[in-house]
């Protein structure tokens, strides 16, 4: 068996000397293999494509990491991450987030959701809000309801409408 000194392809060193009948694994010309067992191995192609699999754990720890594609696909089961300072993320294009289950977003401070054109929140069933103390809503322009059935406001101490001209009843 060939082995590499110090890894370097320049450095080759007779390591092993196989038994009659015994033979290293095929690999194709120009592909390299570091193989652990057949579920455990790192191996490149001539072209320089890379795989690596085990049916084990990979762990990388590093000062800083850095990585660059132009396209990047991921596939998990379950995933968690964990940042123990800020976080920011930059996106170019159209960010879609897609939960078939639920999407749950949490903060232990304040939550900002800014767009400078149009924001649509839509639902199949029931929306709900809720304020721990007040709720406040500025329009720059006209603000139109369009309830198709009941509109009940209760208030617990008073309710005000405030305008230069007030309405109510029927349109006509």
């Amino acid at each position: 068996m060939v082995c590499f000194a110090y890894g370097l392809p320049h450095k080759p060193y007779i390591q092993t000397i196989l038994q009659h009948g015994l033979s290293m694994p095929k690999v194709p010309k120009g592909d390299q293999v570091w193989q652990h067992s057949e579920a455990c191995q790192q191996r490149v192609d001539a072209d320089g494509n890379w795989l690596r699999q085990t049916d084990g754990k990979i762990q990388d720890k590093a000062i800083e990491r850095e990585v660059e594609a132009l396209d990047y696909t991921e596939t998990f089961q379950n995933h968690t991450r964990t940042v123990d300072d800020h976080s920011t993320e930059s996106v170019g294009g159209i960010k879609k987030i897609e939960a078939l289950g639920a999407l749950k977003l949490l903060s232990g401070r304040s939550a900002s959701l800014a767009t400078v054109d149009d924001l649509h929140q839509a639902t199949g069933r029931d929306f709900n809000i809720v304020a721990g103390r007040k709720h406040n809503a500025t329009v720059g322009g006209d603000m139109q309801e369009r309830i198709e059935g009941l509109r009940k406001s209760v208030a617990g101490v008073s309710q005000r409408l405030v305008a230069p001209k007030n309405w109510i009843g029927a349109e006509t």
